[in-house]
This record gives structure tokens, sequence and C-alpha cells, in this order.
């Protein structure tokens, strides 16, 4: 028998310049009616994989409710069900639970966690260090189901931790990952044709400053009024990155002391207040007023936007024609040209059949489990080999965007976010972002010139790092 999902589509607010993952509000008018063949995908892998001895048995799972609990449940309990069919004895309590990261960081503390539990790239630094979670390695290279070779390196290497070094990155293996998002250029395809300006090009990442005469050429102005602006949702880190530069040193413990990463800062920060008040191609605060980027985008106040893969199911409602190409960024180091967000599952420590709770976290893993949830078009596969293939770019172009593609090249390249690099992220709030808003003052008379705020974020760095 077809199991068939239909679920609302809830629409993600942008990330702002400089932020992290974190979801917005649901859009009860989009819907997104999705029709999986469970058995077509299933039928295509070796069903002699699958087995489990042990006895029949409940595990608890827990998730978060970031993009609306009824589409994440939807999404999920696809899945589950196409574990189920794999795995009969094994039984799956789903959890999805609000205010997940500091609901879930209090379970953390007092040891209340689910058999196998959700953890973002965002709080991997810091729930890592409490030995809450199973070294999953073992479990991997035992495995004929997942190939983390075949993943995208950045989504593994991100939930690894050392204890020794005390950093992410590299030694065991304590999440599996579930998914990866991108961050792309989305423009409107309507208004430039109609303001007669070149579709940006799909086979490759764009300078920046290609960028800047396009988004220029895409300002529309009524005399000193600027009614819609090139581009919204710039981010630093893509900024940054593609400078070749980083927002601390190598050791992560302090403000960057090589000659190349402190230039690339000074021309990464320079280039953003000149976006607002030289170029004058992204909105200040007060034309946004409190709208985030892909709102923006959706009111066609801005032509283009700077934003995640996560909003395309709301954009596919949008009644104007749009695609993607690669955001744009500096020549030093191009494909770095901002941030993929993740998150996956952990099992439990205290868990009391850790082979039945592998077997899950394994699934979702593994290229079956991966093309299940993929098809239900809230995510893109982790295996580069699944995202590129003909079937799936075909059915996924067909549906917006046309240039597919473009995302999973992306993720590809695109590495965590700065959230991950440490386990306290006051550094970055109280140094680079809270002090963006004297570089940025509206009022020229009191707005920092870049070398005095790199100076003001040096110390708070360096103070917040500790």
């Amino acid at each position: 028998m077809k199991k068939t999902v239909k679920v609302a589509a809830l629409a993600i607010s942008a990330l702002l310049m400089g932020g992290g993952i974190f979801a917005g509000c649901a859009n009860p008018n989009d819907e997104l009616d999705l029709s999986i063949s469970i058995e077509s995908i299933q039928a295509k892998y070796d069903a002699s994989l699958y087995s489990y001895t042990g006895e029949p048995v409940t595990i608890t799972m827990s998730h978060w409710d970031s993009d609306g609990a009824t589409l994440e449940r939807a999404v999920l309990e696809t899945a589950l069900t196409a574990f189920k069919n794999r795995y009969p004895t094994i039984d799956v309590r789903l959890d999805i639970i609000s205010d997940y990261e500091k609901t879930y960081a209090t379970n953390i503390a007092t040891n209340n966690l689910h058999d196998v539990f959700m953890v973002s790239d965002g709080v991997f630094a810091n729930w890592s260090t409490g030995g809450k979670m199973v070294n999953l390695t073992p479990y991997i290279q035992a495995s004929e189901l997942v190939d983390p070779d075949g993943m995208y390196d950045s989504v593994v290497s991100r939930y690894q931790y050392d204890p020794v070094t005390g950093l992410t990155g590299s030694g065991a293996q304590l999440v599996m990952p579930r998914d990866i998002s991108a961050h792309v250029m989305f423009y409107n395809k309507d208004y430039f044709v109609q303001k007669g300006v070149s579709l940006p090009p799909s086979d490759r990442i764009m300078t920046m400053d290609e960028a800047v005469t396009m988004w220029q050429a895409l300002t529309e102005r009524d005399g000193d009024y600027i009614e819609t602006y090139g581009v919204a949702g710039i981010e630093m880190e893509g900024l940054v990155w593609s400078s070749g530069g980083d927002f601390l040193n190598d050791s992560r413990n302090g403000f960057p002391t090589e000659e190349s990463d402190v230039a690339a800062l000074k021309k990464s920060y320079q280039f953003i207040q000149d976006a607002y008040y030289k170029y004058q191609i992204t909105p200040p605060s007060e034309f946004s007023s409190g709208m985030d980027p892909t709102t923006l985008f959706s009111l066609q106040k801005v032509a283009t936007v700077i934003a995640g893969s996560w909003n395309v199911a709301s954009f596919r409602t949008l009644s104007f024609d749009w695609d993607i190409a690669y955001a744009p960024a500096f020549s030093e180091n191009p494909t770095k040209n901002s941030w993929s967000g993740s998150c996956g599952y952990a099992i439990s420590n205290g868990c009391a059949n850790k082979e039945a709770a592998w077997k899950l976290v394994e699934y979702i893993g593994s290229p079956e489990g991966q093309e299940i949830l993929a098809a239900t078009g809230f995510q893109f596969p982790l295996y580069e080999s699944i995202g590129l293939s003909e079937e799936y770019l075909k059915r996924e172009s067909q549906l917006k965007p046309n240039n597919y593609e473009v995302f999973i090249r992306s993720a590809s390249e695109q590495p965590a976010g700065t959230w991950t690099y440490t386990k306290n992220t006051q550094w970055k709030e109280l140094g680079y972002d809270m002090f963006s808003e004297y570089l940025l003052n509206n009022d020229a008379s009191k707005r920092w010139d870049v070398d005095y705020f790199l100076q003001r974020v040096r110390e708070a760095v360096n103070e917040k790092i500790a």
C-alpha cells in the first residue's frame, strides 16, 4: 500500500546578518502536499542489511519544533514509518519539544534524556563535554548502512569532539547528522527581467565587485527615496571567510593575530558598512521596520536575498518567479561564501537498549533514510551522490528552484557557523555583533570607522572568550 503524507508547509524567518539557526513563525496559509512512496524507495536497497535480533522494545526520541510541531512531526513520522517497515519489533515514541535548546539543556544537566535525542550544531560544543552521549565511532565503523565518507565532510566533522583538546571538529563521533542546510542567493527573476538586468550565473560564484554592480542596477529609486534594494541578508561569515580570514585565532582562544585574518576582517566589515552607506544596495533598519530579509524578499522590497535552503517550502508559494544562484564572495576563498546549518541525533549513555537506539540513528544516517527524508521536500540528502542524481535533481527542479544543484554544491563547501567554535558564544555576541550597531549607525557623526570597531571588538573578544 502506498503511504502518503500531507503536511502544512511552515514559513521560516530568515537569518539576520551574523545570526544563528533560529526558526521563525508558521504560515498557516501555505500547504505542501507530498505523496511519498516509501516502498518504492526501500525497494532500491538490500533488505537483508536491516536486521535486529534483540527483544521487542520501545525507545524514546526527542526533536525540536523549530519549523512548527505539525511539520516536524509529519516529516519525522514519515521516516519512522519507513524505519518500522525495516524493524517491526522496535517502536519509537517521538516527543516534539518547544524551545528545545533551552529546555533540553536542563534535561542534559539533570540527566533526564531520551534514548535518542536531537542535537543541533549550535549546541553541540556545549553538550558534548558532559559525557552524556554514546561514542558512535565503533558503531559507524561496523555499520553496513552508513557511509560517512559519502557525506559532506563538514556535516560529519562538526559533530566530533576531542576531550584532550576540548575542541570540536575531530575525535569521537558523538552525533549522527540528520540534515544540512546551505546558503544561496535567491533572486526575483521577474524583477530582473523588468529591470533589464542579466540573471546571475548558475555555474559559478560571482565576485563581490560583480555582485555590487548587479545589486546597484537592481536598486529602484524614486528621487532620493529607494523603493527596492538590491540585496538583503548579506552574511558576515561569508565575507570574512571568503576574503581569507576568520573571527578567532587558530586555537580559538582569542582575537586573530595573523595579519591576513585582521586584513580580511577589515576588508569585510568595511564592505558591509559601504553596502549600507556608499553603495546603498542593502536596506537600513528604518526601511526594514523589523522585517527580516526573507520577508522583504517575499514582499518584493529587495531583488535578492542571501538565505538558507529551508526557505524553499515557503518560497514555492510566492506569486513571482524566482530562482537561486551561489552567494557572491570575495576571490581569496570564494567557496566559503556562507555557513551551513545542521542537526542530528545522539544516543544517551543511559539508554537501556543501545542496540535498538543505534538502529534508529543508523537508519536516519543511511542512504535509504536520507532519501526518504529528502523526498518530503524538507531537506536535501547528506549524500552528494543522491543529491546530484538525475532523479533527485529532476524532481526538485520541477518544483523550484530550477538551479537546485546550487544547493548541493554550496552545502559541500560551506562550513559550520561560528557558534561551533567554542562552548560559549559571548565573544561573538558581545563583541562583533553588539559593536556592529555602532559601525552601522544611521547618524554619520556617531558611526565608528572600521579600525576603531575592530579595536573594540579585539578587546571584547579577548575578555569574553575565557
